[in-house]
């Protein structure tokens, strides 16, 4: 019996060929088929300097944030928005990085942050400054939390919150956006309400490049507030016209929480 037919391999690379095409053509389906992953949206910043301060997130503290600009004028928290500067939010501390959702329960955000945003140039000389406005202590619900102190004098309840408070590391970066670099970072303690740093003082000229080297000689914005024999809230020196009075200048008064407007023995 001849067997020669049975030898020929043409039928069997016939079929491998036949499979690798279809291989080959399901893979181009497939990748036809793949969805390239979403870009992120580049949010372009419409601004000159960017300044951040941040500090300890698990810490209830309230530090504010303080910018002069070359004309003297300051933004801070009861003056927001001044020539270029825009501070985007004042922070509390806890009392306000929580929300109540409609269930009852509570969502936190935790973290400790005040940025300003300068967003045109006025050549001169910036100066940097934080200051330690408040060391309440806070219920869960972002609600002053006198409970533990009821029963004592405020003067003893203020001074056992403070002893029992460690020192806080306060973080301040300045950015700038063009082009972008970031060009100072420094930290600082604070230890005590009240406490008052400058940073840094930086100098540009009116295309917003550096002028000199960077300062650090001190000045302060903040000057406590006396009335009735009471320190109350503080005083930003020299500051402009159409600023918020002292009456409804404490930070807490901006937000209406419950059992928080108004106090200002801390």
């Amino acid at each position: 019996m001849n067997n020669e037919k049975y030898k020929s391999t043409i039928g069997f690379t016939d079929l491998l060929f036949n499979i690798l095409v279809g291989f080959a053509f399901l893979f181009i389906i497939a990748f036809l088929l793949i969805k390239p992953e979403a870009k992120k949206a580049d949010f372009e910043r419409k601004a000159e300097f960017v300044i951040v301060m941040e500090w300890d997130h698990d810490q209830p503290d309230d530090i504010d944030l303080y910018v002069q600009d070359p004309t003297q004028n300051k933004v801070h928290f009861r003056l927001p928005i001044t020539n270029f500067m825009y501070l985007d939010k004042d922070d509390l501390g806890y009392a306000n990085d929580v929300v109540k959702n409609v269930d009852g329960t509570v969502t936190k955000v935790n973290i400790n942050r005040e940025v300003v945003t300068i967003r045109g140039i006025i050549a001169g000389q910036y100066i940097i400054n934080a200051h330690y406005y408040s060391s309440r202590e806070w219920s869960r619900l972002g609600q002053l939390n006198t409970n533990a102190y009821d029963s004592i004098p405020a003067v003893v309840a203020s001074k056992q919150v403070k002893d029992k408070k460690k020192p806080l590391t306060v973080k301040i970066e300045l950015h700038k956006v063009n082009p972008y670099t970031i060009m100072w970072v420094g930290e600082k303690t604070f230890s005590r309400k009240g406490q008052e740093e400058t940073f840094v003082r930086f100098t540009i000229d009116k295309d917003g490049n550096q002028i000199g080297d960077f300062s650090y000689r001190e000045k302060k914005f903040v000057v406590p507030y006396v009335r009735s024999g009471m320190i109350s809230a503080p005083v930003i020196a020299d500051e402009p016209a159409g600023a918020a009075t002292i009456e409804s200048g404490t930070e807490e008064s901006h937000y209406g929480a419950e059992g928080v407007g108004g106090s200002t023995g801390f």
